[in-house]
């Protein structure tokens, strides 16, 4: 409920910024042609699970175009490819190390501050998206030290009784550096049950860059 709130909170202080910045600017459309070029980036992902559970690094590399909307906002939606996960420590004596491979589409949305001449700057993002899990490997230890199977590994696919579809938001600040070159930070909030047998969801914090052609 906490974090649900901390993202209602960003939603409203990212249109009220956008709001005040177009208000005393010089609003109109683009012209402007599309950018399109690769981002790469490195994570750190976990479940929503308050103890037990530990992140683990994970990566993506993709396929981005961006367009001006109007003055300073800008419409940013990629294609990715993820790999990321988490370990997790049960109570009732397992350890999954668990592994994910999901396809991944951002509607990003980007409000810019920097010198528009220059195309240099500071900027805001909020961006929603649509991830599909198509594989990965997992695996499961049994620590329980009076089982006959202690300290037994157990491999199974990732997807086979998890749930393969999350949708959710980012949000994040960024810098262009020029009209070419953009490193941004984001904190994802999933919002789908990773697994219908418990309710955790995704999160992660993640750094990403971006070379336009």
């Amino acid at each position: 409920m906490k974090r649900v709130l901390i993202l209602c909170l960003g939603l409203i202080a990212f249109f009220s910024a956008d709001a005040q910045y177009i208000q005393s600017s010089q609003v109109k459309s683009s012209k402007e042609p599309w950018k399109y070029g690769v981002k790469a980036g490195g994570s750190f992902d976990r479940l929503s699970i308050k103890s037990g559970c530990t992140s683990k690094f994970g990566y993506k590399v993709g396929l981005v175009a961006e367009k001006r909307l109007v003055y300073n906002l800008y419409f940013q939606p990629s294609l990715s490819f993820v790999k990321k996960g988490f370990e997790y420590e049960i109570q009732k004596g397992f350890r999954l190390n668990v592994n994910a491979m999901l396809a991944e589409i951002d509607a990003g949305l980007l409000l810019k501050f920097g010198d528009d001449r220059l195309q240099k700057g500071f900027f805001l993002s909020l961006t929603p998206y649509y991830a599909y899990g198509f594989g990965g490997k997992s695996r499961s230890t049994d620590l329980k030290p009076d089982s006959e199977n202690y300290n037994k590994e157990t491999e199974y696919s990732t997807f086979e009784n998890n749930n393969r579809g999350d949708i959710g938001f980012k949000l994040g600040c960024g810098y262009d550096f020029n009209k070419r070159f953009e490193v941004a930070g984001n904190y994802t909030f999933g919002m789908n049950k990773f697994s219908n047998t418990v309710n955790y969801r995704w999160r992660a914090w993640s750094v990403q860059l971006i070379l336009f052609f």
